[in-house]
């Protein structure tokens, strides 16, 4: 399920604990007070749902997700290899927690030439811009991609969790896709949901085309 999140803002620099937090509290990755706890073994139980245009759910499954052995250093900072063959993250990715504990950033592969990509951000309040570039994955069309974080919690499934939201934008200012990522201190991902474009619409017509929800975790 996985696309754009990722091509998001090649141009943000990777500096560790530059970012702005609503709580900066240190802890390494593989903590247990970590805002994504990273130790071999740590395994989350997702339910991921494929849902059609109408709202209706196309297919529903059982998606077990965990920290494997494969780990990695860029910066000085070490990466945790996370398999989720049946959700967002796919085979192969790798996962760090800032030292501040404020910032997620991720690894396509062990092997990736490319910088760490941030994922998910605490931020200081609600609507704050994370980054904005232009895309321009339509040269005829120019569009903008932005990212926010939000300061609020929400609840799902009785977990405290903050929330960032990824928006592509057109040329016209239509959004084009949106997906958005709920995190738990001391859990890790709760919630991840992708929208797109209805098929054949111009506007903001969008719906829920994937979501992943956790079912139960287990923490070492």
């Amino acid at each position: 399920m996985k696309k754009l999140f990722l091509l998001v803002f090649p141009a943000l620099i990777f500096i560790w604990g530059c970012s702005k937090s609503a709580s900066s509290t240190s802890a390494g990755s593989n903590s247990s007070t970590s805002i994504w706890p990273l130790k071999a073994g740590n395994t989350w139980i997702y339910q991921d749902s494929i849902f059609n245009t109408d709202g209706t759910i196309g297919e529903v499954y059982s998606d077990s997700t965990y920290i494997n052995s494969q780990i990695t250093s860029r910066s000085g900072v070490t990466f945790y290899g996370i398999t989720d063959s049946l959700g967002w993250f796919g085979t192969g990715s790798l996962l760090a927690v800032d030292p501040t504990n404020t910032s997620i950033y991720e690894l396509d592969s062990i092997n990736a030439l490319a910088s760490p990509a941030p994922i998910f951000i605490l931020t200081p309040s609600d609507g704050y811009l994370i980054g904005s570039e232009q895309d321009f994955s339509n040269p005829s069309c120019i569009g903008l991609d932005a990212f926010y974080g939000f300061a609020s919690t929400y609840t799902i499934n009785s977990y405290s969790c903050y929330k960032n939201i990824y928006y592509v934008k057109d040329c016209n200012g239509n959004i084009t896709y949106t997906n958005v990522i709920y995190i738990s201190p001391g859990v890790g991902m709760v919630r991840f949901e992708e929208y797109s474009q209805v098929p054949g619409t111009t506007t903001n017509a969008l719906y829920l085309d994937y979501s992943q929800t956790l079912k139960s975790v287990k923490l070492k």
